[in-house]
C-alpha cells in the first residue's frame, strides 16, 4: 500500500462476499479465509480440516516472510501458489484477512495416460 492510500475494511459483507465469488470459480474445491491472527472465519472445509489447514499455512507462511526478508530489497508476501499433479493452494494475505484456495489442477497438457 502506497502513502495515502486507505485500506479498506474487512467486514462480514466484505468476507462472504469474497468467499462467495472465490466459490463461484471453477475448480474450487475448498475456501478458507482467516482473521490476521490465522483463526478461520469462514470456510468451506470441515473445522478440524480448517483448523489444521491455518496452523500449517502459519508455518510456510513465517518461512516464505523470512525468505523474503533476506531478497535485495526486501519483498513482502502477497500471493503463494503451490501445484500438485492433482491440485493447486493459492494463498492470498493482506493485512487484515488471508484467503487460502484449493483448487483441482487437472490440465489436458499434463494428463498422463494413467490419470485415465
Amino acid at each position: 500500500m502506497q502513502a495515502g492510500e486507505v485500506e479498506p475494511k474487512r467486514t462480514q459483507r466484505y468476507v462472504d462476499e469474497v468467499y462467495r465469488l472465490v466459490l463461484e470459480k471453477p475448480g474450487v474445491e475448498e475456501v478458507l479465509i482467516m482473521n490476521r491472527s490465522g483463526v478461520p472465519v469462514k470456510t468451506s472445509m470441515a473445522r478440524q480440516d480448517a483448523l489444521q489447514h491455518a496452523c500449517l499455512y502459519d508455518n510456510l507462511r513465517e518461512k516464505t516472510q523470512a525468505f523474503l526478508q533476506r531478497m535485495e530489497p526486501p519483498q513482502n508476501l502477497c500471493m503463494l501458489r503451490v501445484r500438485t499433479r492433482m491440485h493447486e493452494v493459492i494463498i492470498t494475505p493482506d493485512a487484515k484477512i488471508t484467503i487460502l484456495v484449493v483448487q483441482n489442477a487437472k490440465d489436458t497438457y499434463l494428463r498422463h495416460p494413467q490419470d485415465d
